[in-house]
């Protein structure tokens, strides 16, 4: 019956690992999302103080709503990662009663039951629960103040790191979320930049032209003189082009080598052909 104790262990551990792996990772989403909701609600009181524009502050509204409906997958991820783990739970019970069953025959001994279907008391197990998550999940309050567990606070490269990988990997949701949180964490980082970039290479992944063109016109406007000054314009032209905004098209790739005559010349070049293929007129 030793053999049976250990065998259980060893299927309850090779069969709950993934998803509990899984359940961390989205408890450190949640975690992560809560903290850029603190965020952006202090800068909003920040620039409502200072008089902001309403511009910066519908911007601020925005990102803020933007989060919300990331925690708002994220927390539908935890619901069904604990439903799963329920499911699993039964199995392995079931499990636990066929082997049980088998090694007393095994044995000779009579098993205490009627068959496979006979009634076995289920073996108790704690039920899973996303600390710090909201209550619809836990049930109860959420700590607050000291009670809360330390966020553990990604480094600017790590995020941009994370990002680029989503990226790559054709994950344009998970991307767009890690460069927008890079840019409310770390506004002033030397990554901000790339980070607003890639935010609207994400949406132009998507086929979400318009907020792409949005994004990559934030970008040619606050980095103009950076190094992604030319290739926000570029792309501004090209989620304009996808818009069916010939005019403003043409303006953006119209103006690329005038404005950044020390660009990369492939990139002038693409700028060319594309007003080439437009025919716009200078």
């Amino acid at each position: 019956m030793r053999k049976a104790s250990f065998l259980y262990l060893l299927m309850a551990s090779v069969l709950a690992t993934a998803p509990a792996r899984a359940q961390s990772a989205l408890e450190d989403q949640i975690e992560a999302l809560r903290e850029d909701v603190i965020v952006l609600q202090r800068q909003a009181y920040r620039d409502k103080e200072a008089g902001v524009s309403a511009g910066s502050a519908q911007d601020v509204i925005v990102r803020l709503g933007e989060m919300d409906e990331n925690l708002r997958q994220a927390v539908g991820k935890i619901d069904e990662m604990q439903y799963k783990l329920k499911t699993l739970e039964d199995k392995i019970n079931l499990i636990n009663k066929d082997v049980d069953m088998r090694l007393s025959q095994m044995e000779g001994k009579q098993y205490q039951g009627s068959g496979v279907n006979a009634s076995v008391p289920a073996q108790k197990y704690d039920a899973p629960v996303a600390k710090n998550a909201p209550a619809s999940i836990v049930g109860g309050s959420i700590a607050k103040g000291d009670d809360l567990a330390p966020v553990k606070t990604k480094s600017a490269e790590e995020i941009y790191q994370q990002g680029q990988d989503a990226l790559k990997a054709g994950k344009s949701d998970e991307a767009a979320g890690l460069f927008t949180s890079l840019m409310t964490r770390y506004p002033e980082h030397k990554l901000a930049e790339n980070a607003q970039y890639w935010l609207g290479e994400a949406y132009y992944a998507k086929k979400d032209f318009a907020k792409s063109a949005v994004t990559f016109a934030k970008g040619y406007e606050k980095y103009k003189k950076g190094n992604k000054g030319a290739d926000n314009i570029f792309k501004l032209g090209m989620s304009f082009k996808e818009l069916g905004k010939t005019k403003e098209a043409c303006t953006a790739f119209i103006n690329l080598p005038k404005e950044f005559p020390k660009a990369e010349a492939a990139l002038i070049e693409k700028a060319k052909k594309q007003a080439e293929l437009l025919k716009c007129a200078e």
